[in-house]
């Protein structure tokens, strides 16, 4: 009794290796492309909004990126593979069981993770292109925002002002521009060479006028827009605690002094003529330090 056994599949040639090789590496480029591609693009734009306002980590917005390249590959994969198709590389005339083989099996995995290798680091090229400090400003942006609403949300009270401001000093437009303001729900900005707190950020030093009316720098227009009626000022500079610049300046606006209230009453409150005192210029210079101490915190982190 003899029994028939198939003999062994013929050794793919070298060059239906290579075509089998192409063959594998060209759909995973387009993969890898889109894969890296969508995720950076996702996870940035992740990171940027959701990340900046809600706090979400880094990774965590990568993460959420990955979902959508993968959702995207599943629903793309086939556009890669005709694309191919398309530009003529086609597998090699080969059997079923010589694609069983070891040495078909092994090239097609070798042309796959060349293939998505290439493609993977194609995709991050982007890279070369992108803002990557981008959502660690905005969030270092949102925290100072925070700080300083902290500290400055009852620095009028401390110095019994009217309203209180911090202003961020922009060289290149030669401006000073409203970071917080108390009673002022937008950012405004003023030039340096033609307002008070420009004033206080070119001699680096306290200032305190009793009528600002009378003073040549008062700046008359950006109270008019404002639309708030400024008698006394107190401003104060705060100094970049390694490179010793002025960087900001804590301003506050109109004196309070509090009457004696009848029994059952609130003390009224009424402007003081006099303006603010040397005792006030000490409390401004606290605040306009515990400002340079944050933004340094938030700058060595």
């Amino acid at each position: 009794m003899t029994t028939d056994t198939k003999p062994p599949p013929e050794q793919p040639s070298k060059a239906d290796l290579r075509q089998l090789f192409i063959h594998a590496m060209c759909p995973m480029i387009g993969f890898g492309i889109m894969d890296n591609f969508i995720m950076i693009q996702a996870g940035d734009a992740i990171d940027n909004t959701f990340g900046a306002t809600l706090g979400i980590a880094t990774l965590t917005a990568a993460a959420f990126g990955q979902v959508f390249s993968d959702v995207s590959g599943v629903l793309f994969g086939g556009v890669v593979e005709r694309s191919v198709s398309r530009l003529g590389i086609h597998p090699p005339n080969i059997t079923s069981a010589q694609r069983r083989m070891a040495v078909c099996k092994n090239v097609i995995i070798g042309g796959s993770v060349v293939g998505v290798t290439i493609g993977c680091l194609l995709g991050a090229s982007c890279l070369l292109f992108m803002d990557l400090n981008k959502s660690d400003r905005i969030k270092k942006a949102k925290e100072l925002e925070t700080i300083l609403q902290t500290v400055m949300e009852h620095g009028d009270d401390l110095i019994q002002a009217e309203r209180c401001s911090v202003f961020w000093v922009d060289k290149k437009k030669n401006e000073m521009w409203s970071r917080y303001a108390s009673g002022v729900k937008t950012t405004f900005q003023i030039p340096i060479d033609k307002s008070l707190v420009g004033l206080c950020y070119k001699n680096g030093a306290v200032l305190n006028v009793q009528d600002v009316k009378a003073h040549p720098t008062f700046n008359k227009a950006a109270a008019k827009n404002t639309g708030f009626q400024c008698r006394s000022i107190l401003c104060a500079p705060v100094f970049d605690r390694e490179t010793k610049e002025c960087v900001a300046v804590v301003e506050f606006l109109n004196k309070k002094v509090e009457g004696e209230g009848g029994e059952g009453k609130k003390a009224e409150v009424a402007l003081d003529d006099k303006g603010f005192t040397q005792n006030d210029e000490k409390l401004a210079t606290m605040l306009a330090h515990h400002v340079a101490i944050f933004m340094q915190r938030i700058d060595d982190d």
